[in-house]
Formats: structure tokens, C-alpha cells, sequence
């Protein structure tokens, strides 16, 4: 599945409106809250602006990239 998913900490702009339903006003909302160091991060700040049912559909999408 990482094939079709983005990292939320890396990915470009490009990247993440490549996922279905993403606008440029969520890009921005994903980018804002960098560094993730969770998806339960990612849940909460995500989830202040859409429902839980779209935050588990974005899920589908992203991953938490490893630290280094």
C-alpha cells in the first residue's frame, strides 16, 4: 500500500493533492502540523477539520515516516 500513500512529513504539495478529494486548503492543513510524530497526531489535527470518517479515509493514503 505505500505505493499509493504519502509520507505526511516529506511529501510534496503535488503529492497530496494527488489523493482523491484533496484540496489545496487541506494541503495546506497537512503541511501546517509538520513534523508528525504520530498518526494519533495526525487524527487530532486532521480530525479539527474533517469528520473521523474522512480522517480514516485519509489514513489510507499517508504514512508516518520512520525518524532517522
Amino acid at each position: 500500500i505505500r505505493d499509493s500513500s504519502h509520507g505526511l512529513n516529506a511529501a510534496s504539495s503535488d503529492a497530496f493533492t494527488s489523493i482523491p478529494g484533496i484540496g489545496r486548503k487541506m494541503v495546506h492543513e497537512f503541511e501546517e502540523y509538520r513534523p508528525y510524530t504520530s498518526i494519533q497526531q495526525f487524527r487530532k489535527e486532521i480530525g479539527k477539520y474533517v469528520n473521523d470518517k474522512e480522517v480514516s479515509r485519509l489514513e489510507r493514503y499517508i504514512f508516518i515516516e520512520e525518524p532517522n
